[in-house]
């Protein structure tokens, strides 16, 4: 406003001419923002699944899943997995970039970003908690029983026919399939028959 601009916002309802005319006034820049907001999450989530599925087709095209199986020995689901969590990263920045445009963007994102990576410690402690020991006593094992031992653990009496850095894969005598995880061998014992 200039100086000699006669025109005066007024300063509260009470001062306006037309109570209709300064409510609208006051809402319209938060509505605007509003629907931007919302039409930048519905741009951001739909590209989101789009780029998490394009992603699962193209490692599935490349077998990923059949690789780990092969490499590791354990049916983990990587396509998924992986376009699951780039799909979380657009989820986020949509998001963000939401907040950004209603003007919250600073310490809701902090507040947001602290949750999520103290759920990802959670969940990487949580997902470690049986593989560590389960690996050490691998180890430990692997000296003492060899594929096709006959064997006796807990209740479980057959034949090894794996071992991995988790379990060992067991045949029972009736043909049942048992996954012992190596830390029961140590805990509880085993006998190795002959």
């Amino acid at each position: 406003m200039g100086i000699l601009d006669e025109s005066v916002e007024p300063t509260s309802i009470l001062d306006a001419q037309s109570k209709g005319q300064y409510l609208l006034d006051l809402v319209r820049p938060v509505l605007s923002k509003t629907v931007v907001a919302l039409v930048v999450i519905l741009i951001g989530f739909i590209a989101g699944k789009l780029v998490g599925k394009t992603l699962q087709w193209f490692l599935h095209a490349m077998d990923i899943n059949g690789r780990w199986k092969e490499l590791t020995g354990t049916s983990f689901r990587v396509e998924q997995f992986l376009s699951g969590v780039l799909s979380i990263g657009f989820y986020f920045m949509t998001i963000v970039m939401a907040l950004n445009v209603l003007g919250l963007s600073g310490i809701i994102v902090e507040v947001m970003s602290l949750g999520i990576i103290c759920i990802i410690l959670i969940s990487i402690v949580l997902a470690t908690k049986d593989f560590i020991p389960n690996y050490i006593d691998g180890f430990r094992i692997y000296k003492r029983i060899r594929p096709h031992d006959m064997i006796v653990v807990e209740t479980v009496k057959g034949k090894v026919e794996e071992l991995t850095w988790t379990d060992v894969k067991v045949i029972a005598e009736n043909g049942d399939t048992f996954y012992v995880p190596n830390n029961v061998f140590l805990k509880k014992g085993f006998k190795k028959l002959k």
